[in-house]
């Protein structure tokens, strides 16, 4: 960043020849941050309705497939709440708030950053008995392995995590004896273990299924036995078939022994086809009588099995079965392939059932997370459906593959937010995809969003045949007012346009299905833009193979016109030299160009990278887009993540609203500088008076135009706004200190910039 003296700036404003347009230019130019490698966006916190009610937590992103523990983040003694969704490998922790007994939580992502990097699943769990809860999770190094993170806090009472090595075998992951060696234990991606004290010793042992999937293995911590104290990990496999049941290969039936001794046989061996795969077990005492039942989630049903231990701690034997759990009260029936947790959720010492899908693609997406409060004792649990949306009902959360777009819907001149989605999966594989609208019904300076229309544009009505929402707003037809184009899973394009006129809310006509006969593949991420500055406004798409799909503008401003083969040059698929080999080996790239700095950029969203940012993007369409930063503000909100920017706040700087594959949103503050000329369509309106009397002004203000302007703001000479004005109205301002200022008023047809001296 380049610092001026005050007689440096001085010299600036008395340049001869400058208007005061050109000097503000000057100064935005000058002001521009942009980040480095290393850089961090912060989140943004925005007040978010949905029917009349303000949401909770509405940033945390989305959650498809939780998984829940407890855990003391603030150190006050009461359980809070660990949930890893599996769709992204995204840790969301939630502090609980409230007296005892209640259930109420604060968002906290500042405590995000204390975990190390997980796959798959993860569990907490206290395995020295310290106070301080561990993670156990999967080897990002060995695949099937698990890793242990032992918990500790520092100075300041925060939790840090260290990966636990071991002298045998491979030294980061869990491993037993056998045969004069050592092998791994095993959990499969798939699986969710059971980590809990099976055998009542005072330990951790280790309940997973088999690569096989039919018979659970226990493996048995002897760090107790051994004398090795709690502070140790050290497992023997001491039974392949722990409770002597069985799941079938092929489907989700269980058998039982009829001996406390002996495997079950009762599995399906003449079907030839690909076993079933994917089960999830809890393992807690279930009915009060002191040793450990089992609850088990299988890939192909839509509910749990709960399995009875007839036998002891030491020799478990279950000898009778429950399909549809719990049978007391409304039994968990969901899609398929469950999960159970059994965590206390109001901090009152007992714990309470939490049910959810453990399926990271097509599982059952909407009121999916099922809490049953407990109406009898920790030891003896009693459990009673409480609801079916245990936190996603506080959530701008909208089921699937978000995408948002941001755009003056209304015409008040306030970004509002089009937002694409993946649909709402329903049971049996049924989908029911739309769009949704989030109005803002905030301030210039401070947004306020609301979700008034969860199927803009009656959009469902393609959902059948096509669904993945990707909406884009740019006046492709140059007539004052933005349409819209919608990409589509097929990799095809919807076009309406917006036939209010300038300056008015947005109506748009039919849409027009696969225009201009475009197909680029799967999941389209349009962009409109006049990349390559003919005038025209072009369309860009990103796609799931990760090229860069360029269609120049052939027609006219007033009638656009798009050749659909992108091998037919000047149209290209690999616009900017954009590839995965070329930059990065993932997918499902998601497109978005900005200017900052009176130069354009293009942030790309990915499958699994996060966001890079990409500048020498003008005169470079054929050759090589250069690559700006890797990771771009340190995101990591998971799987297929998009972006749109735009100054929502009036600050003078974009702000980034993020959707993913696990259909929430999230808000970033960047350090990416709003031009006066952006890619959103402000343009500067030369054309325009804006008086300002007296200048300069000491304790009073009048500022009058020949337009309305909604949106006036002062910003001082670093560039940060210091108060919002009125037009047409007497301002005061002998709170303003002295010094040089710049008045900024906007409207949905541009925006003017003035100077001010205060005295």
């Amino acid at each position: 960043m380049v610092f001026y003296t005050f007689i440096e700036y001085q010299k600036l404003f008395d340049m001869p020849g400058k208007s005061i347009l050109s000097i503000v230019t000057i100064f935005l130019t000058l002001c521009v941050i942009l980040p480095s490698n290393g850089q961090n966006f912060d989140r943004l916190d925005i007040p978010v309705y949905s029917g009349g009610k303000e949401l909770k937590f509405p940033f945390t992103g989305g959650l498809r497939a939780g998984q829940f523990s407890n855990i003391d983040f603030n150190n006050d003694g009461k359980n809070d709440l660990f949930v890893f969704d599996r769709n992204g490998d995204q840790v969301l922790p939630f502090v609980k708030t409230g007296a005892v007994g209640t259930i109420d939580f604060r968002f906290a992502p500042e405590y995000i950053s204390i975990f190390p990097t997980m796959r798959n699943w993860a569990l907490l769990r206290d395995f020295n008995a310290d106070g301080v809860m561990d993670v156990f999770t999967a080897s990002g190094k060995y695949p099937g392995c698990i890793e242990v993170w032992r918990g500790s806090r520092d100075q300041s009472g925060r939790y840090t995590f260290r990966l636990i090595t071991f002298n045998y075998g491979l030294p980061e992951i869990l491993m037993f004896p056998i045969s004069n060696n050592y092998t791994q234990i095993y959990v499969s991606s798939i699986d969710m273990p059971a980590i809990a004290d099976v055998d009542g010793d005072g330990d951790l042992d280790i309940i997973s299924f088999e690569a096989d999937g039919s018979y659970a293995s226990f493996y048995k911590n002897v760090s107790v036995e051994e004398k090795l104290g709690l502070d140790s990990l050290k497992y023997i496999r001491q039974d392949i078939c722990w409770g002597k049941f069985a799941e079938n290969q092929f489907n989700e039936t269980i058998s039982l022994s009829s001996s406390g001794f002996s495997c079950s046989t009762g599995l399906t061996t003449t079907n030839t086809g690909l076993r079933h795969s994917g089960s999830s077990i809890a393992v807690f005492d279930n009915d009060g009588d002191g040793d450990m039942d089992i609850i088990i989630g299988d890939i192909g049903s839509p509910k749990l099995t709960r399995l009875f231990n007839g036998g002891s701690l030491a020799n478990a034997h279950m000898t009778k079965l429950e399909n549809n759990f719990p049978v007391s009260d409304v039994p968990a029936n969901l899609d398929y392939f469950l999960g159970a947790y059994y965590v206390d959720v109001d901090a009152d010492g007992k714990r309470e059932l939490i049910v959810t899908p453990n399926e990271i693609n097509s599982a059952e997406s909407e009121n999916h997370v099922w809490l049953y409060k407990n109406a009898g004792t920790d030891s003896a649990p009693d459990f009673k459906f409480f609801k079916n949306n245990f936190l996603i009902d506080e959530m701008a959360y909208f089921n699937s593959a978000s995408h948002p777009a941001f755009g003056d819907v209304n015409g008040d001149g306030l970004m509002d937010i089009i937002m694409g989605t993946g649909g709402v999966q329903l049971k049996n594989g049924a989908r029911r995809n739309r769009m949704a609208l989030l109005l803002n019904t905030g301030t210039t300076a401070q947004a306020k969003y609301n979700i008034t229309d969860e199927d803009y544009l009656s959009f469902s009505k393609f959902g059948d045949q096509t669904g993945r929402f990707a909406p884009a707003l740019g006046d492709i037809d140059q007539d004052g007012d933005d349409d819209l184009v919608v990409g589509d899973a097929r990799g095809q394009l919807y076009l309406a346009f917006n036939t209010a006129g300038k300056g008015k809310p947005m109506t748009f006509g039919t849409a027009q299905y696969f225009f201009s006969e475009i197909f680029v593949g799967q999941n389209a991420k349009p962009q409109i833009i006049d990349l390559d500055n003919d005038g025209l406004k072009d369309l860009v798409i990103g796609e799931k193979n990760n090229e860069l799909n360029f269609f120049k503008n052939i027609g006219t401003a007033s009638t656009p016109k798009f050749k659909p083969e992108a091998e037919i040059l000047p149209n290209t698929r690999q616009a900017g030299k954009i590839h995965p080999a070329n930059d990065f080996p993932t997918q499902n790239g998601a497109p978005f160009f900005f200017k900052s700095g009176n130069k354009l950029h293009m942030i790309m969203g990915t499958e699994d990278a996060g966001f890079i940012t990409y500048h020498e993007i003008e005169g470079n369409l054929y050759s090589g887009f250069k690559k700006l930063h890797e990771l771009t503000g340190n995101i990591k909100q998971g799987r297929k993540v998009t972006s749109s920017l735009a100054d929502i706040d009036g600050d003078g700087y974009y702000e980034m609203a993020v959707g993913n594959e696990r259909g929430g949103l999230v808000f970033y503050n960047t350090t990416f500088k709003a031009d006066t000329i952006s890619s959103l369509g402000q343009v500067v309106l030369n054309d325009v008076k804006l008086n300002i009397f007296p200048n300069p002004a000491g304790n009073q203000v009048f500022i009058s135009s020949d337009i309305d302007f909604p949106a006036i703001r002062l910003f001082n000479i670093s560039g940060k706004m210091v108060a919002e004005l009125s037009i047409n109205e007497v301002n005061d301002i002998s709170l303003i200190p002295q010094g040089i200022y710049f008045i900024k008023a906007d409207s949905k047809q541009g925006s003017l910039v003035k100077k001010l001296v205060v005295y």
